[in-house]
């Protein structure tokens, strides 16, 4: 499998293909799709699509000019960030606040269960479906930036998580999943977890990303 070299449709590509997590939701909340099609015939694709790049260009050199970068590094960051805002807004889960109440949701919709099923399959798929989310923003992050610089980075992630939260509550997200909690609550604790969501993928792509294009640039000019 080819990919072009480093360029404005590669990464267009890239970051569409990701965002297709996003849309598998965002269509279900406008009547345009059900999330059970969508994954099966769109969004699992464009997942086996996007592995199919990276392992396509596995020995392009590391760093945020390659698409192997953004898939992979865009991946794991994105996880490894989900976790740390779920981790965030735990304390406020175990004193009642309906923060994770979405997750079975997600199982349901993507199962296509009913709506008073709970059970594991459905808990495992919606968890599966918030990390993918996780994982399709960091690789959209990086298939948007075109240096290594490490402010750039970790401000750039930081900034890209509070507008990708302020769009999310320009959707019905909020009414349609029915979340009994005031807005005004609702919008604080979101907008911090998503504050803490791209601190945590500034933080990985500045150590990780930074430092490897850094002695990339000192080896050219050796």
């Amino acid at each position: 499998m080819e990919f072009p070299p480093h360029n404005f449709f590669s990464r267009l590509t890239i970051f569409l293909l990701a965002s297709l997590s996003f849309a598998c939701l965002l269509g279900t909340f406008y009547g345009l799709w059900g999330m059970k099609p969508f994954a099966c015939l769109v969004l699992v694709p464009a997942t086996l699509v996007l592995a199919g790049i990276a392992v396509a260009t596995r020995n392009r050199p590391r760093g945020v000019s390659s698409p192997c970068t953004w898939i992979v590094e865009g991946a794991l960051a994105g996880v490894a960030a989900a976790v740390i805002y779920d981790l965030f807004r735990l304390p406020f889960v175990l004193n009642g606040y309906p923060l994770f109440a979405v997750f079975p949701k997600f199982g349901q919709m993507l199962l296509g269960a009913a709506p008073t099923d709970t059970g594991a399959a459905v808990q495992v798929t919606g968890w599966a479906y918030h990390f993918s989310n996780g994982a399709a923003l960091g690789i959209m992050f990086l298939a948007m930036v075109a240096t290594a610089s490490k402010k750039v980075l970790f401000w750039g992630a930081v900034a890209w998580a509070v507008v990708v939260e302020i769009l999310l509550l320009a959707t019905p997200y909020y009414s349609f999943f029915d979340l009994r909690l005031p807005f005004g609550i609702f919008l604080a604790l979101t907008l911090s977890a998503h504050i803490v969501f791209g601190v945590a993928l500034g933080l990985w792509f500045a150590l990780r990303l930074g430092s490897v294009d850094k002695k990339a640039e000192t080896r050219q000019v050796a």
